[in-house]
């Protein structure tokens, strides 16, 4: 009995039928006769001696029928292009949703047809291309993992009518803009797929069940492209920046009056090197990001983190990526390329009232080679930035300069081997960065090199329904004692903690290496049953952040996940799904650090609503990181909540809505909920309103450690903490408006207002406890004064123990917006007019008082910039 119910868990009566890539559907390329003109009406005659692919089943609403509504597919072969032609029939045409979208806007919300190419035919990575009946255009590069990266925007055209028999669309892809092996008959992979949004029907050429795991490899064929010629093409892409700025001076300030205007230009460059390689290189390049980053109030001993928006280092960025894992639940690990290193703040400020230094580092030059190669693929990026200085009026009133970032060389490699038809890669990488520290300054901030290496697996087996992934890393920083003292003593390890008897804290160290390793065993598919198990591990010494991003290291953790997935319709859902995870955490000392139950359920009902719910324990178990470098305190455990309603996105309003409650022992509690409104006034308008609230009481909040003698429990320092009411709220608009597919315009704008109110200050009374004595009630005696100051005497017995806290209170305000006009006016070429406005304001209140901060926040100055940014594409 038990040995059947662990093989219905594991699937193993529901093993799917083996799948050959000989069994795809084909669609055969006819050779182009005559010119074709693009432009959404099939009538040239090459078109009628195409054989039609039209036999398409849907995925959606009802898996594995035909779809509802008829679709030819033509495919014609040029000398130098691919197109394709779909007559996409409708029985009634006047309900076609025909939205008018920005270039490579999610098409979720329109009918729509899409083509992914697998130039290559390696089975794993694709190109996407699609066309709505408005004529609105998006083009995506499939990875290896699925994901779809947009920021690729190859130079092509499509064009869409609507007629009585429904609509037509019409491709022309130059075989420049894709990546191929020279053959002497060529095969594809191709993928078609019709969208019919008022009925939720997505249907497919090649059509693969739910219960399978679906994606590049289950492609069908493209065949009749004959011997296809290598397009070995240069592109080049100028641009010309004129960039005006206007914010308020400051009176005594020498290096700003007001305003400041500049003009540059550079080069993008781009050769094919061969049929699936090519080289990319800038020279003096425009890096600028259109869209600001969010504001957030980070009170944790951990960076934040900012999604990469420059489209030089996002496209193609799927050649580099290391390590995936496919299984369901896991913990953050170790980003072995994270590109906004490149090109980042400046290190120092010199520290004086009046300052002049640059918001990033400027890149000098930046290239990349990336592609696919007799069953390898591989990136390689190489980047240099400049050394930067920053000027500063001293206490004397002279003007000086000092070096405030370093000549600095950044370098990626990523190579992978393709074997089984894609269905097992195995792969390198390695990563440095070199420094030139030409000041004592900056050898005492800055590593002087920092090296990654590392090989990952991924293998899958039974038509991809099982895999296991793998990988092993390590790393290597060099530097001055100071800066490897302070890798040890950062928040990502703590070296010096007291009772870390597992750490070797050495402060005259000049290097630290470590490493990190994973492994996880997943079942992807299956009528119903799916799970995945994965271990983790980073070890203490590992350190990536030089071009990476690394939150913590001395981690072990193991996950697990199991899911029950019922996507056919009921007779109350049309789908749900439940899953269920546990995790466990330690460090390499052994101290479990977390233990945790999850679980969740998603359905959609027949109305296309859907909803989430989540719930979760935790555990009482240790913690590391509370005391921010001193012994371990305990984690009372907590639970959480979490659910979220979405209305019917096909309405011309709809709603996304959540609400999440925590609840820790210890007297801690978050309480948040954020919405997001929808609104569709018109077939080329969407706007989008966010409002989000986060209310936080933190029972433990770190406030400062003071060494003290006789805290002789607390290994001779008193570690300070206090209650902590955080209140946070935002308000985010999002406007699209599209006037043709090559004119749009975007608006992006945030408000925040967020507090802080620190109370019940309080000592951290012994290791492996959440117990603390509150001053001025259980112990000692705390005075505030009329600045604000805390001077806090532990013992009560005098001055001569007494230290003092600052007023940490605050009030956070701020306001950004982004407005761009965007035109394509040639294939790849754009000119974008662009408005940032961004002002903000901070005080030392504490208390959650939206009038008073929003008065305060418009009483404060505003930046504006203006840019207007041109681009010419060309293609010799």
């Amino acid at each position: 009995m038990i040995a059947s119910w662990l093989m219905l868990i594991a699937g193993v009566p529901q093993t799917p039928a083996v799948y050959r890539h000989a069994d795809a559907p084909e669609i055969r390329a006819a050779p182009l006769r005559r010119s074709v003109r693009v432009d959404g009406v099939l009538d040239e005659s090459s078109w009628s001696r195409a054989t039609p692919a039209v036999v398409f089943t849907q995925r959606d609403p009802d898996e594995g029928a035909l779809a509802s509504e008829r679709t030819e597919v033509r495919v014609l072969i040029g000398d130098d292009a691919l197109y394709i032609g779909a007559r996409l029939f409708d029985r009634d045409p006047g309900r076609i949703v025909g939205r008018l979208t920005r270039r490579d806007a999610p098409l979720d919300e329109t009918d729509a047809f899409l083509v992914f190419l697998d130039s290559y035919h390696d089975h794993l990575t694709a190109f996407g291309f699609a066309v709505t009946p408005a004529g609105a255009v998006r083009d995506v590069v499939v990875g290896a993992d699925g994901e779809e990266d947009e920021s690729w925007d190859g130079v092509w055209e499509a064009a869409a009518t609507i007629d009585s028999l429904g609509w037509v669309a019409e491709m022309r892809i130059p075989l420049s803009q894709l990546r191929y092996r020279r053959q002497s008959d060529a095969v594809w992979g191709i993928q078609l797929v019709r969208r019919i949004f008022r009925k939720q029907e997505s249907s497919y050429f090649a059509f693969t069940p739910k219960a399978e795991e679906a994606g590049v490899s289950r492609y069908g064929h493209l065949t009749g492209l004959g011997e296809l010629a290598v397009q070995e093409r240069l592109e080049l892409l100028p641009h010309t920046v004129v960039r005006g700025e206007r914010s308020p001076a400051e009176p005594g300030d020498p290096f700003w009056n007001g305003s400041r205007g500049s003009l540059g230009a550079g080069l993008e460059g781009k050769y094919r090197v061969s049929g699936g390689v090519a080289l990319n290189a800038t020279i003096n390049p425009d890096f600028g990001q259109v869209e600001a980053d969010p504001a957030v109030v980070n009170l944790t001993a951990y960076e934040t983190r900012y999604e990469e928006k420059r489209p030089f280092f996002i496209e193609g960025a799927d050649f580099f990526r290391f390590g995936r894992l496919r299984a369901g639940h896991t913990a953050d690990a170790p980003e072995y390329f994270f590109s906004r290193r490149i090109g980042r703040e400046p290190t120092l400020e010199p520290d004086y009232d009046f300052i002049d230094i640059p918001d990033v580092t400027t890149i000098i030059g930046a290239g990349k080679v990336t592609g696919k190669t007799a069953g390898w693929s591989m990136g390689l990026l190489d980047a240099v930035t400049a050394e930067e200085h920053g000027r500063y009026l001293d206490d004397d009133g002279i003007v000086r300069t000092m070096p405030i970032e370093p000549l600095t060389n950044y370098f990626v490699g990523r190579a992978v081997r393709e074997l089984r038809g894609g269905n097992t890669t195995v792969g390198g990488f390695a990563t440095s960065v070199r420094r030139d520290l030409p000041t004592p300054d900056l050898e005492a901030e800055l590593r002087s090199s920092a090296v990654a290496f590392g090989m990952d697996l991924n293998h899958a087996w039974g038509n991809r329904t099982w895999a296991v992934d793998a990988s092993l890393t390590g790393s290597t920083i060099r530097g001055s004692a100071d800066v490897i003292n302070d890798a040890q003593r950062s928040s990502a390890r703590y070296y010096q903690r007291p009772d870390a008897t597992h750490l070797d804290y050495d402060p005259t160290r000049t290097s630290l290496s470590g490493h990190a390793a994973q492994l996880a065993l997943s079942k992807l598919a299956g009528l119903h049953w799916r799970w995945s198990a994965a271990y983790q591990e980073v070890s203490p010494g590992l350190e990536v952040n030089d071009l990476g991003f690394q939150r913590d290291a001395d981690r072990r953790v193991l996950g697990a996940q199991l899911e029950y997935r019922q996507q056919q319709p009921t007779r109350l859902l049309r789908t749900w799904q439940l899953s269920a995870s546990v995790d466990q955490e330690w460090n390499f000392g052994g101290d479990r650090l977390a233990r945790g139950l999850s679980a969740f359920v998603y359905t959609q009902l027949h109305s296309y609503w859907t909803v989430y719910g989540g719930v979760g324990h935790g555990f009482a178990s240790l913690d590391d990181r509370l005391t921010r470098s001193g012994p371990l305190a305990l984690d009372p455990g907590s639970w959480y909540v979490d659910a979220n309603v979405t209305t019917d996105d096909r309405k011309p309003v709809y709603l996304w809505s959540n609400l999440f409650l925590r609840r820790q022992g210890g007297g801690s509690w978050t309480t948040s909920g954020t919405a997001s409104l929808s609104l569709k006034p018109a077939r080329g308008v969407k706007l989008k309103i966010g409002p989000w609230f986060e209310i936080d009481q933190s029972a433990a909040q770190a406030v400062t450690r003071v060494a003290d003698t006789l805290a002789t429990a607390t290994y001779g320092r008193r570690y300070v903490f206090a209650t902590l009411k955080q209140v946070s709220t935002a308000l985010s608009t999002r406007l699209d408006w599209t006037f043709s597919p090559q004119l749009s315009l975007q608006f992006y704008g945030q408000l925040f207002v967020g507090s802080g109110e620190y109370h019940t200050y309080k000592e951290f009374d012994a290791p492996r406890t959440f117990d603390f004595s509150r001053y001025g009630i259980d112990r000692g005696v705390i005075v505030r004064d009329s600045s604000g100051v805390y001077t806090v005497d532990p013992d009560g017995d005098g001055p001569a123990e007494s230290f003092s806290i600052y007023d940490p209170n605050f009030n956070d305000r701020s306001l950004r917006a982004t407005t761009v006009l965007r035109w394509e006016y040639r294939p790849g070429s754009t000119i974008f007019l662009a408005w940032q406005h961004r002002r903000s304001d901070s005080a030392q209140v504490g208390d959650f008082r939206p009038g008073r901060d929003l008065g305060a926040l418009f009483d404060a100055g505003a930046t504006n910039v203006l840019v207007l940014k041109a681009t010419y594409w060309l293609g010799l």
